[in-house]
């Protein structure tokens, strides 16, 4: 699998890679892309242009990076908290970086729900 994911438009070329990448949030026809260095790098496509060159850069076996809802694509390996009373994800490092994001209350019972059936697939094994 690739280490690594590729955004190119115009004259601009990103290179991300994958462990540092927590999480692409839209906004508009823009994106912002959160890296585990705090850098938030605005990329001007939109956020379903971004999760199909994904698909098409890493294929099928993406399975820590989870679309949710309309604005956001996640890095599971990056989530730090959920409350889904509040409607809110906190994404961390858990050694400086840390950002909260707000989702919908149905995204985040689904997230809840395939974070802890990760968990239980893996102490199964």
């Amino acid at each position: 699998m690739p280490k690594h994911i590729v955004i190119s438009k115009g004259t601009e070329l990103h290179r991300f890679p994958l462990d540092a990448l927590i999480c692409v949030s839209a906004d508009g026809n823009y994106s912002y892309v959160l890296t585990v260095d705090g850098k938030e790098t605005l990329i001007c496509l939109q956020l379903g242009q971004i999760e199909a060159l994904m698909v098409e850069q890493l294929g099928a076996g993406i399975t820590n990076f989870v679309r949710l809802g309309r604005g956001l694509i996640i890095n599971i390996d990056y989530i730090n908290h959920i409350d889904i009373s509040k409607q809110l994800l906190v994404m961390s490092d858990c050694r400086g970086i840390r950002k909260e994001l707000s989702a919908s209350r149905e995204a985040l019972i689904k997230l809840k729900e395939l974070v802890e059936q990760s968990l239980n697939s893996n102490s199964n094994e």
